[in-house]
């Protein structure tokens, strides 16, 4: 469904006074929005503040700044609660949203899953353990952590630890055993891509 965006943070100072003006003129008489809230009356005093607030802080006065900053944040409130209500009444119509002066959210893109690379596998400080870690990978939201003594790496012998972080420490394990070691990413609706298993002796 389509929305108006709500991203003003990101605009700089002229650019949030631009599209402010572009909003309230395309908002003013417009039939798709006949009861705006907050009030136009309203933002348009918050925008005239904030342009009289902007004009004077272009000496670089803190206190003038300062201002600036508060009436910019009063009217990005106001904006964000304009666009609550536009997006209300156009239920995801983008023309009517568009013809707000508002500008579309960006639709979310789906993150395509890569293999975990670059993973170490290393001995910790106490006996009997193993450190093992990978690059973290974009769009994953946890991992798999595992490990096998079976050089065959059979999919039944893996001994699996899951976690939030990219890294994490194996202890408990059989000093002179060799280990196999691979970490698995984990994205959306289970997807799971594995990284190459990598293999180290216990000390």
């Amino acid at each position: 469904m389509k929305k108006a965006t709500t991203s003003f943070a990101s605009l700089s100072d002229g650019n949030l006074e631009s599209k402010t003006h572009e909003i309230l003129t395309s908002m003013t008489g417009n039939t798709n929005f006949p009861a705006p809230i907050p009030a136009l009356a309203d933002v348009t005093a918050a925008a005239t503040a904030y342009s009289t607030a902007l004009s004077k802080s272009g000496t670089g006065n803190r206190i003038d700044v300062a201002d600036k900053n508060a009436k910019r944040e009063t009217l990005i409130g106001l904006l964000r609660s304009l666009s609550t209500y536009v997006n209300l009444v156009a239920n995801g119509d983008a023309a009517m949203i568009l013809s707000s002066g508002f500008d579309l959210s960006k639709d979310r893109q789906p993150v395509v899953l890569t293999r975990p690379e670059n993973i170490r596998v290393e001995n910790g400080v106490a006996t009997g353990s193993l450190l093992v870690s990978v690059k973290a990978v974009k769009g994953a939201y946890a991992y798999f952590h595992e490990y096998t003594t079976d050089a065959t790496m059979a999919p039944g012998s893996w001994v699996s630890t899951s976690g939030t972080t990219s890294k994490m420490q194996f202890t408990n394990l059989q000093p002179g055993t060799t280990y196999y070691c691979r970490v698995g990413a984990i994205g959306t609706n289970n997807q799971v891509l594995y990284s190459d298993p990598v293999s180290r002796m216990v000390i």
